[in-house]
């Protein structure tokens, strides 16, 4: 089931959009301030985040989520007041606007093209390149010598991993670095342990993750495409 974040405190937008989304077989989380919005979506990937401008700095708001690696493809959704200029952050960030007052037929009506927007964007997301790279991983919040492992599998959202069972940390966060093939720079980002399994394989999920090196991870994987049904052989940079 897709899955959306509402970023809004009027009862009344709450109601509608929640409405409309489960007649659409959307799955929508409500937050009414930006704190609790970012460590939602820091748990969990959003295939849609809408925010009413309502809210205080809205735009604010709406650029630290998009900055995170579990929303970089979601689809972003402003109700805006129509008498309101929007700010540049929205311009140059929103795909849709969906103008107030809102009523469930409007939005209903602009949700069902939205609907088809989310779902070619969490496919295009959720594209995933085998491989076998080299790279560097440590425990979160540990100074220890890091230890080098296998990426078998990559995304913009995170990897799938080959390494020895007692290399995996008790708490599940880590450190990772590698580089991409033909790709002198080390991209650094922290991550999480989201599966393991007993053949010396594990799946984690990026965290964090500097902008420009997820503006360059998600490049390459776009430019990779034909490259999915084969594995792609690479060395990490030291």
């Amino acid at each position: 089931m897709l899955h959306s974040l509402l970023l809004s405190n009027d009862p009344d937008t709450v109601r509608i959009v929640s409405r409309v989304f489960k007649d659409l077989e959307v799955d929508l989380d409500h937050c009414g301030e930006t704190f609790t919005a970012l460590s939602q979506a820091i748990e969990h990937h959003y295939d849609a985040i809408i925010i009413d401008d309502s809210m205080e700095e809205p735009h604010v708001a709406l650029q630290k989520l998009i900055d995170l690696p579990s929303c970089s493809t979601s689809v972003r959704i402003v109700l805006a007041n129509p008498a309101t200029a929007l700010h540049p952050v929205f311009r140059a960030s929103t795909q849709v606007v969906l103008y107030k007052p809102l009523s469930p037929d409007r939005v209903r009506q602009g949700l069902r093209a939205v609907r088809n927007l989310m779902t070619r964007e969490r496919r295009r997301g959720n594209s995933r390149i085998p491989i076998n790279l080299a790279a560097r991983m440590s425990p979160a919040h540990s100074r220890g010598s890091s230890k080098q492992i296998t990426i078998t599998d990559l995304s913009e959202t995170g990897a799938a991993i080959r390494c020895d069972l007692d290399q995996l940390p008790a708490s599940g966060g880590v450190n990772l670095d590698f580089s991409l093939p033909n790709e002198p720079e080390i991209i650094h980002a922290t991550a999480e342990l989201v599966w393991q399994d007993n053949k010396e394989r594990a799946g984690i999920r990026f965290l964090d993750m500097p902008s420009h090196a997820r503006k360059q991870l998600a490049r390459w994987i776009k430019e990779h495409p034909s490259k999915a049904g084969r594995t792609i052989a690479a060395r990490a940079g030291k």
